[in-house]
């Protein structure tokens, strides 16, 4: 049993819970952050909005790398 590995995959879904946990709670959704209407953020949209622990973590939860964050990214970090 590799125990990095297990804590490394435990602390990446305690950050997406707390993430979640944090975006929620705040009055910004992902549609109101979502300014121009893509269905993806970017980090500029993610700083605008007052989403100071997604932009943050943004690169982390970027899971394909493409610079924005989609819902099902933000889904998968839960």
């Amino acid at each position: 049993m590799n125990t990095s590995n297990n804590v490394s995959k435990t602390f990446k879904l305690a950050l997406g819970a707390a993430l979640l946990v944090s975006v929620s709670a705040m009055a910004a959704t992902f549609a109101e952050a979502d300014t121009n209407g893509d269905g993806k953020l970017s980090l500029e949209e993610a700083q605008k909005a007052g989403l100071s622990d997604l932009a943050s973590n943004f690169k982390t939860l970027d899971l394909d790398k493409d610079g924005f964050l989609s819902k099902s990214e933000l889904k998968a970090n839960r």
